[in-house]
């Protein structure tokens, strides 16, 4: 089994311990339609995936979009976030410095999320 695989096989345990009446579909439709995949996963510090460059969401540059990073990053996120709360979560606020463009030479890109803090309400978040 490879790690995606057995982030995915965690996920379904963590399925079966939601509290009653949480629809949860894991991973989301919205990871599997961006092409990404689990790489690592460290419970309670971070989720690593990995997403390739796709050209139709790039922008009339032929440059990954913004706004699909964004939701790509949303997509590591989630699942960190309610793994880590171990109840169902809400982003509350995403701000995203861009630091150069995702290019179709690139490949694909590595999105580190990493839990800087837990509270009893939130948990607070930074992604590489």
């Amino acid at each position: 089994m490879d790690t995606h695989e057995s982030i995915l096989q965690r996920m379904e345990e963590f399925l079966r311990g939601a509290p009653a009446g949480a629809r949860l579909i894991l991973p989301p439709p919205t990871f599997v339609e961006l092409g990404a995949r689990f790489e690592e996963f460290k419970p309670g510090e971070s989720l690593t995936v990995s997403l390739p460059f796709q050209t139709r969401f790039t922008n009339p540059l032929g440059l990954y979009q913004g706004g699909m990073l964004g939701a790509a990053l949303d997509e590591v996120f989630g699942p960190l976030s309610y793994m880590t709360a171990g109840a169902p979560c809400v982003t509350l606020d995403l701000s995203i410095t861009f630091l150069r463009a995702f290019k179709p030479s690139d490949e694909k890109i590595l999105l580190k999320g990493l839990v800087l803090k837990k509270t009893s309400q939130f948990v607070f978040m930074r992604a590489e």
